[in-house]
């Protein structure tokens, strides 16, 4: 859920200054005509190229933060962990003496190909690619408009016996890189690298490869990477991590710039600003590094770090994540991890931002599922059309919007240094789980739920961690290759599905339209844990069912399925009593 809100942000952003609220001494004002040349500055030592998990780019970065944040006066510390690491090493794209720039897609292999090439558009349902055979062809592919599900339509290329795979950019004069295994899931355990060459060029190139295989020529493709399964990748962290953590990731692929040199400038303009009041902390394997080439390749380093923290004891002493990734639009997005953090960033942000639930997208995601309060500061769906390519850059930033989203996270920090989790709205996280239930209170689990949830209360942030913990998880609804969607972070869990219930329910009684089944969630999956929970699914493989005998049945099922989540619900708040 997003809460959106109609006033102008800097209406809101003078209402705050006036009030009190956020507060500039004259001193910070002239540092902030500055702040575009100060995060640049800050961030002169990142290259202008790939900083990959566990290369020598990474590790020079890692050392120069270290180093930085001692000159701050901080202790700092690094946190050293496997990672898989790759590295594109060389590209070559041919068709006799005309040379085409290419960039390799991670995790490609080494490899050579000579052959003619096929088009195939952006197609990437499984029926759209029935009737290609590709065997002993190089595929050109446009990349699908949803730009980080090309590695479906990898998979349906190695699947049609393609020997090696071009992608085509979607908009012009950029190359961009994609990670890609032969995965069918996105479980947080080991998988299958990608067996064939992939390659990404620009618009125009593909235009000109488009041309040579109406001419029926060939391409030459060689591609050296390197690969070290048992590479070194880190994280450093600083400063106090009781109080408000500001976080980034340093890795990227290509220029990078609002993804992620801007977060990097955001921590370290923090940090120079709040010093020892509160905590940093920069993530290494963030874009991939995850090993074995698991399919859920991206935020390995927070996880290892989330990981750390429980092991060691410190989960409870840690404060509250204030993550930065994809900034630099116009549109101030927080996505934070549960409803009572997204309550009080409601009233405490009033209109000049868009406060959602966490996105499985962001190294946030790690802590969330730890149970404690994290929250990334994003304009990520603005970032798209230069996402992971060489054109993104300090030009592509709206600075004066970035400036404003700096001075709010100032305000969340210092609001937190004030305030501490007491600021938090925990009576929300029970409120979030009786609004679900009460959608089905004709149901006897529900009563019973409602009953005991009316006795539970919430009065120290340690009790919110275990109730956040346990009832959140992301969740994905439909099948992976037929619904290219994000995955959810879902608050309560198990509850999803009552929602498919009243839908179902409206229908069978004549109050909306049969055709409205296309509108269920279906198959529910938990992604990472790849648990698949009990289901019906009304569309299969795209294909609606609106027969009344069996909606008539679908139902049945689907009352004893909700049933079934509301007792399991039930049992986790009984421990929850104990």
């Amino acid at each position: 859920m997003c809460y959106t809100f109609d006033f102008r942000a800097a209406v809101q952003l003078i209402t705050l200054f006036m009030h009190g609220t956020i507060s500039l001494s004259m001193s910070g004002f002239f540092g902030y005509v500055n702040f575009k040349e100060t995060i640049i500055r800050e961030t002169e030592f990142l290259d202008n190229y790939d900083i990959v998990a566990g290369t020598p780019e990474e590790r020079a970065a890692i050392e120069h933060l270290k180093k930085r944040f001692e000159e701050l006066g901080l202790e700092a510390r690094v946190l050293e962990f496997e990672a898989l690491s790759w590295r594109e090493n060389y590209v070559e794209l041919s068709a006799g003496d005309l040379r085409l720039r290419a960039v390799a897609m991670p995790y490609t292999l080494s490899g050579e190909v000579e052959g003619k090439v096929v088009y195939t558009g952006s197609r990437i349902l499984e029926e759209d690619w029935a009737s290609i055979d590709l065997t002993g062809k190089i595929v050109l592919i446009k990349i699908y408009d949803k730009v980080d599900e090309v590695e479906w339509q990898y998979l349906q290329a190695v699947r049609a016996g393609a020997d090696a795979v071009i992608f085509m950019d979607r908009y012009p004069s950029r190359v961009r890189r994609m990670v890609l295994t032969l995965n069918t899931d996105y479980r947080f355990s080991a998988g299958t690298p990608p067996p064939i060459p992939a390659v990404a060029v620009t618009l125009e190139d593909g235009l000109r490869i488009l041309k040579l295989a109406r001419e029926h020529r060939k391409l030459f493709l060689k591609v050296e990477t390197r690969i070290d399964p048992s590479g070194r990748s880190a994280v450093i962290y600083a400063g106090n991590l009781r109080g408000p953590v500001f976080s980034a990731h340093v890795d990227k692929w290509l220029t990078g710039f609002r993804d992620n040199v801007l977060g990097v400038g955001f921590v370290l303009h923090a940090a120079n600003l709040f010093r020892e009041r509160a905590g940093y902390i920069i993530f290494g394997s963030e874009e991939s590094g995850a090993p074995s080439f698991s399919p859920w390749y991206w935020t390995w380093g927070s996880r290892v770090f989330a990981e750390f923290l429980e092991k060691n004891g410190l989960l409870e002493e840690f404060g509250v994540l204030l993550n930065v990734d994809t900034l630099g639009g116009s549109s101030l997005r927080i996505s934070a991890s549960s409803p009572d953090i997204q309550a009080w960033l409601t009233d405490s942000m009033g209109s000049v931002a868009t406060v959602c639930s966490d996105q499985v997208l962001f190294d946030s995601l790690s802590f969330a599922l730890k149970g404690l309060p994290a929250m990334t500061f994003h304009t990520f769906p603005e970032i798209i059309p230069v996402y992971h390519t060489d054109l993104d850059v300090a030009d592509t930033v709206d600075w004066e919007s970035t400036e404003r989203a700096f001075k709010l996270l100032e305000h969340v920090a210092s609001e937190l240094i004030k305030r501490g989790v007491k600021a938090f709205k925990y009576e929300e996280l029970i409120r979030s789980i009786s609004a679900s239930l009460e959608k089905v209170s004709f149901l006897p689990s529900a009563r019973k739920a409602l009953d005991l949830v009316k006795g539970l209360k919430v009065e120290s942030e340690s009790e919110a961690r275990t109730i956040r913990r346990l009832l959140t998880r992301p969740m994905f609804w439909g099948r992976y290759d037929r619904v290219f969607k994000d995955s959810v972070v879902f608050y309560p869990t198990y509850t999803d599905a009552i929602d498919d219930l009243l839908l179902l329910h409206d229908i069978l009684s004549g109050v909306r339209s049969p055709e409205e089944v296309t509108n269920m969630r279906g198959l529910r999956r938990i992604p990472g844990y790849e648990e698949t929970l009990a289901s019906v699914e009304p569309v299969f493989y795209g294909r609606p069912l609106t027969k009344p005998e069996f909606l008539r049945h679908t139902y049945m099922v689907l009352e004893k399925i909700v049933e079934e989540d509301v007792e399991r619900l039930v049992g986790m708040i009984e421990n929850l009593k104990r």
